[in-house]
């Protein structure tokens, strides 16, 4: 590919992301994509195949950010309450570096063609793994109390991936605040004394 190529294909990704996570997948047509970037809806073609290649794409690249960032954490010598902060940390950072992406990567996922649906699925439930045998690994060692360590993985994915509804770059906290204000009311409470 030519650098003309990759550099337009990268301005049609960007422009569905955003569309798709302003209007959700079904509310966007191929013409909105080609539109947005003020070129002929045919043209688009020459650098996609379907709408569904575009969804599954930007999916796709949102969970390789994941797991490429979580990766060094979990396979480094920590504790496995530190390695637990700085997953739930670099997943903060994910998110705040590109709301749009992780916008579509929580809620439209769920929009792929059905095969891809199921891989996309298996992908999250593998990260969802990592989280939660963290967690397990926390309880074994007596930093958590013997918790139900499903739920508590969930309460804290859950948590992190919300944020892409309410964070913004001008707002009054950094990610890295985030991710620590976060971190501390999930793994101690909210007990007095909590910052």
């Amino acid at each position: 590919m030519t650098g003309t190529v990759v550099q337009r294909k990268e301005e049609v990704l960007a422009a569905a992301e955003k569309l798709f996570a302003e209007r959700g997948f079904q509310a966007t047509s191929v013409r909105d994509i080609a539109d947005a970037l003020n070129i002929q809806a045919g043209s688009l073609y020459a650098h996609i195949e379907s709408k569904d290649d575009l969804l599954w794409e930007i999916v796709g690249t949102a969970a390789e950010r994941f797991f490429a960032r979580v990766g060094p954490i979990v396979n480094s010598e920590l504790l496995p309450i530190e390695k637990l902060r700085g997953v739930v940390a670099a997943h903060v950072d994910v998110i705040t570096e590109n709301l749009a992406a992780a916008s579509v990567y929580s809620t439209e996922w769920r929009h792929l063609s059905e095969k891809r649906r199921d891989d996309f699925a298996d992908r999250r439930n593998e990260y969802e793994e990592i989280v939660r045998s963290l967690v397990r690994d926390c309880i074994r060692e007596g930093t958590f109390a013997s918790v139900d360590e499903k739920f508590a993985t969930l309460l804290i994915l859950s948590s992190i991936n919300w944020i892409y509804q309410w964070y913004s770059t001008d707002g009054p906290m950094t990610p890295e605040e985030i991710a620590r204000k976060l971190t501390d009311m999930l793994f101690n409470g909210l007990r007095r004394g909590v910052s």
